[in-house]
């Protein structure tokens, strides 16, 4: 009777909370397995960020297939004995980057999952748990957007950079160029000069060529 009442509670906290939040049945080494699941509306590598910021404590997990694996990890918030947790993070579409599902199986420490038939309790605890993510996720997804922003602005930055220089660039070139020009233009007079010069020897030897004929 116990049993039964702590599923009928375990099912009505889940309508109580977070409406994201919710039990789920998973599949694990062909197994069926009782698991919590949370969407949230942040992409898979601010949920992985903020996964791993929220259990820093506990080190870096173990990557079991697509499971981030903490074993023998005491949360008090989850149970009061230590628990191996099972978190997978992945995009709620693939072309989706901005929502993601982040699931959660619970074991013990001879890796023996819990269900919500036998550990309702459990499972209570872990649906109020995993609500706790949202703040760390949060965060972790402002970090990446200044990430981001910051190497946009550092992109930017570079590029005025480099149109400056070009600019100067471009200035100088066109500064030889009007030298050139105007250099040409002198070197035109000469020739027009030179060019008249000549014009007037070739005439007065083609009036000898005449005189003497």
């Amino acid at each position: 009777m116990k049993q039964v009442l702590g599923i009928i509670l375990l099912f009505c906290s889940v309508l109580v909370s977070n409406a994201q939040t919710a039990l789920t049945t998973t599949t694990f080494n062909k197994l069926p397995q009782t698991a919590v699941q949370y969407n949230l509306a942040f992409s898979d590598e601010a949920v992985e960020n903020g996964l791993a910021n929220r259990l820093g404590a506990y080190g870096k997990p173990k990557k079991i297939k697509e499971y981030l694996v903490y074993r023998n990890v005491n949360i008090p918030e989850i149970s009061s004995t230590p628990v191996t947790l099972y978190f997978n993070v992945e995009r709620k579409s693939k072309r989706d980057n901005n929502n993601s599902v982040l699931t959660l199986m619970l074991s013990n420490e001879f890796d023996k999952f819990y269900s919500k038939e036998a550990d309702s309790t459990l499972f209570n605890n872990a649906l109020q748990y995993m609500n706790g993510f949202e703040a760390p996720v949060a965060a972790a997804s402002l970090e990446l957007n200044i990430q981001a922003q910051d190497e946009n602005a550092q992109k930017s930055d570079k590029k005025l950079k480099k149109l400056r220089d070009e600019a100067i660039s471009l200035e100088k070139d066109k500064v030889r160029l009007e030298e050139k020009i105007a250099q040409r233009k002198k070197d035109i007079e000469k020739e027009v000069i030179e060019l008249a010069k000549q014009k007037e020897l070739l005439d007065g030897l083609i009036k000898q060529r005449k005189i003497k004929l």
